[in-house]
């Protein structure tokens, strides 16, 4: 384990801290897993939230990215205020469940989600986050020692964000054109897109994310809006 903690701590991206430790997690046998990180002052299952994903389907995708949808899930607020491991099944049942809660529960089931956890990850100042974690198999068939292990990645990999996000300069300051097309990133839209909605050229809107990304010391997309989104940089 050790080695992969070093491995970590050399790692200078964002991006690639995420993707590391969802790597590792794919090698011990998940089949899913995503990482979601919250603007400052907002819920878990806010819109705004971030989530990277590996392993689902498109269609659930497609559906956890509306907004109405996403607000029916309590299962993350509810990991983080037990403060450890939950399985999806004993967060369902943690807390009496409103109409919503259950259509979300039922939507779960109906794509096949049925034997995941959820961890909470703890990072400095306050920056804690989420992670979704499923073998496709019930826990009670995985062993303790892997889950257990999947777990520290998980943690460690958000540490290593964290200290990253730290070692951005202490004041940033985007120009309006940067701030609009870092916020139409966060909201999921591509560079094309962005470029339609703004009334730009791609070339122009790329132009204008090479500025974010130097600005905020990232390499892509996901770097950029993990730390903007910490940063509390961005209206959302």
């Amino acid at each position: 384990m050790q080695r992969h903690f070093d491995r970590l701590d050399r790692i200078q991206d964002i991006a690639e801290a995420i993707e590391y430790g969802c790597d590792i997690a794919k090698e011990e046998g998940v089949v899913r897993q995503s990482y979601h990180v919250t603007p400052l002052f907002e819920e878990p299952n806010s819109p705004s939230t971030i989530v990277y994903s590996r392993g689902f389907s498109n269609d659930w995708l497609e559906l956890y990215e509306r907004s109405e949808f996403r607000r029916k899930d309590p299962i993350p607020q509810r990991v983080l205020e037990y403060g450890s491991m939950m399985t999806w099944r004993e967060a369902m049942e943690a807390d009496e469940n409103t109409s919503d809660n259950e259509t979300y529960f039922e939507a779960m089931r109906e794509h096949g989600l049925i034997h995941g956890f959820g961890v909470p990850l703890f990072g400095l100042h306050g920056r804690d986050a989420y992670s979704a974690i499923d073998f496709d198999r019930p826990i009670e068939d995985v062993s303790p020692g892997t889950v257990g292990f999947v777990r520290a990645i998980a943690q460690a990999a958000h540490q290593r964000v964290c200290v990253l996000i730290e070692r951005s300069p202490g004041a940033i300051s985007l120009s309006e054109r940067e701030r609009e097309v870092l916020e139409w990133f966060i909201e999921g839209k591509s560079l094309s897109v962005t470029a339609d909605i703004m009334g730009l050229s791609p070339d122009t809107v790329k132009t204008y994310a090479r500025r974010v990304y130097g600005k905020l010391d990232a390499c892509d997309r996901v770097g950029a809006v993990v730390k903007a989104l910490k940063l509390g940089l961005v209206r959302v």
